[in-house]
């Protein structure tokens, strides 16, 4: 009924007069009515509609006459926080929003979006924005259990709020976790972030950890992935609370891995003694941590061999598998003396065999890092000699034996197929320097002068002709005349297969040329040595040969007797002479470098 009123009230206005004890009373009719369904508001109808209702009376200004301190209390028992969030916004009391948010069941998940749509409102006021900051975070303990992820997020990236700010806030060690698991999983993604933070935030999320009981992995893998906290401090807190799988990480991780050995190794040997010594159903359990034990330490040995010294690596090695050889021995009397088909019997048979296979697992792993002949000697001296017990190492010999032979086949493998891959090399290297060239112009690029065609006959160079793989020409005497070194008859094979194309070489020359080298220091006692002076004259010389090489043009003289040869043979050509238009495109006045190039002025430029 009140909400009925409450709609006609509405919808006809100024023409329905209403008493004001009344309307007050329809007021807190609307907000008290569901008071003993506040345990599930966000799923009864009736209560929404009666909170639209109150919604839609002061949106129309029928509330302007009721206290609006009043109606925030009225509207804050009855669940209504919408209604608060319009009344807050129109007093401009926006921090309070906040709360509106995450206390509505049904909107708790769009508090992050408010806060964000108020940081990048540029109308919002500093001030206001700082008692925002303030109202979220005291209540990122409600905040976490929405989202971690989104928290961090927002406190760390949107508001600029520190960790430690935050976590001052935080007396309870659950909310403290799921706020730090948010952190980190947020940084994971973002490595400038995972660097700002202070090594303190991470030694208290272990301790967290550590205090709620948390799987040992879980803490593992957070100490592999993460970096930025003291390894001093964290192994103190590691240490304090008995978490052995993150001392032995964090011993590994500051190189102390015999240390870390020595845990692992102490905890084979009790899970072995409580293996050979359970006879009840518990043993699957007792030998899967076995396993696990032999497996970690096997790691452990494989990552660090590196950091330890050869005669502590075989220690450690030959440790392990002296406990686990004395265990088979161990494990074998026993099950000699139960073999009268006793349940103690049968399981020492399972713990034998498990151990045999760890054992093998040892020496195959060991043989990477331990010499073969060691670890034969050391199976034998420990049996007490193959003759007499054979049968107990034979399973071991033929591993190694078969990992032996699989190294070889892998080894010559390898080999035959670098080989392999050496002569497909050398190959195509030979084919490719027997592969003809084809020039790209008969033009000499040293001297510019015809190197092939009828003109070669007046030519003093007629003697060689030099054509590379790039398809450039040259004179052999042209091309000696670039070399600066003198030509020798013991040297004269050698020089010839040094030869390099001067126009291909030219830009890689010129840039090393260009190069400035740095004076040597000189001592007042010494003076420097007359191979270096030699060495920079014989620079010298060869950048001079080079740039004249290149700026060589042909002399007008040159001009003059191709003009008058280009005149004595044009009557004489004929249309079906073969070397007719052969001369006319190798004359001098064909050449690139002798064309005239003109080009129309622009417009205006006169």
């Amino acid at each position: 009924m009140f909400t009925f009123l409450a709609r006609q009230m509405v919808r006809q206005g100024d023409d329905i007069f209403v008493n004001r004890a009344l309307f007050e009373q329809v007021v807190e009719a609307l907000c008290l009515c569901d008071s003993g369904h506040q345990g599930d508001v966000s799923l009864d109808l009736e209560h929404e509609e009666r909170q639209q209702a109150l919604l839609d009376l002061y949106a129309a200004d029928g509330l302007q006459h009721f206290d609006e301190h009043r109606l925030i209390q009225l509207a804050t028992s009855a669940a209504f926080y919408r209604v608060c969030e319009v009344v807050y916004a129109r007093r401009g009391h926006f921090h309070e929003i906040v709360a509106c948010y995450w206390r509505d069941p049904a909107r708790r998940h769009l508090t992050f979006n408010y806060v964000q749509s108020l940081i990048a409102d540029r109308t919002v006021s500093t001030l206001d924005l700082d008692k925002l900051r303030t109202a979220v975070i005291g209540a990122v303990s409600e905040l976490v259990r929405i989202d971690a992820r989104r928290t961090a997020k927002l406190l760390l990236v949107t508001l600029g709020v520190t960790a430690d700010q935050v976590l001052q806030q935080l007396d309870d060690d659950e909310a403290v976790f799921e706020f730090l698991s948010g952190v980190f999983d947020y940084v994971s993604s973002v490595p400038d972030i995972q660097s700002s933070l202070e090594p303190a935030v991470s030694e208290r999320y272990v301790d967290v950890m550590c205090r709620l009981g948390r799987p040992s992995s879980e803490i593992v893998s957070f100490l592999r992935s993460t970096c930025g906290y003291r390894l001093t401090e964290m192994l103190d807190i590691c240490r304090q609370h008995s978490v052995s799988d993150a001392v032995v990480c964090l011993l590994e991780k500051s190189g102390d891995v015999r240390s870390a050995f020595d845990i692992l190794f102490e905890r084979v040997t009790l899970v072995t003694s409580d293996a050979v010594q359970t006879h009840d159903d518990h043993h699957h359990d007792v030998e899967v941590r076995l396993e696990c034990s032999v497996t970690d330490i096997i790691g452990l040995l494989q990552r660090g061999s590196r950091q330890l010294e050869q005669t502590e690596l075989e220690t450690v090695w030959f440790m392990l598998l002296d406990f686990l050889m004395d265990t088979m021995k161990l494990v074998k009397s026993t099950s000699v003396q139960g073999d009268d088909g006793t349940v103690g019997g049968l399981v020492n048979g399972t713990v034998g065999g498990l151990v045999k296979t760890m054992t093998r697992q040892v020496i195959n792993a060991m043989m990477a890092h331990v010499p073969l002949p060691s670890v034969l000697q050391r199976i034998v001296a420990n049996e007490g000699g193959v003759a007499g017990h054979f049968g107990d190492v034979r399973d071991l010999l033929s591993g190694v034996l078969d990992a032996c032979s699989y190294e070889r086949t892998l080894l010559s493998t390898c080999a035959r197929l670098v080989n392999q891959d050496v002569h497909r090399a050398v190959a195509s290297l030979t084919t490719a320097s027997r592969r003809a060239a084809a020039p790209h112009s008969d033009m000499c690029v040293v001297c510019g002068r015809t190197a092939l065609g009828p003109s070669v006959a007046m030519s003093r160079h007629s003697d060689d002709v030099v054509c590379f793989h790039c398809g450039h020409l040259t004179h052999r005497a042209c091309l000696l005349d670039t070399v600066t070194s003198p030509v020798t008859s013991q040297s004269h094979d050698v020089t010839e297969r040094r030869w390099k194309c001067p126009v291909c070489c030219r830009s890689s020359s010129s840039s090393s040329d260009r190069q400035p080298t740095a004076p040597p220091a000189r001592s007042p006692s010494h003076c420097p040595p007359a191979t270096s002076v030699r060495q920079l004259e014989a620079l010298h010389i060869d950048s001079v040969d080079r740039l004249r090489a290149a700026s060589r043009s042909p002399s007008r003289l040159t001009v003059l007797g191709e003009l008058a040869q280009l005149e004595h043979t044009r009557p004489s050509s004929t249309l079906g002479h073969p070397r007719s238009k052969g001369s006319l495109h190798s004359s001098i006045l064909h050449n690139e470098q002798f064309a005239l190039r003109l080009a129309v002025p622009r417009p205006g430029s006169c």
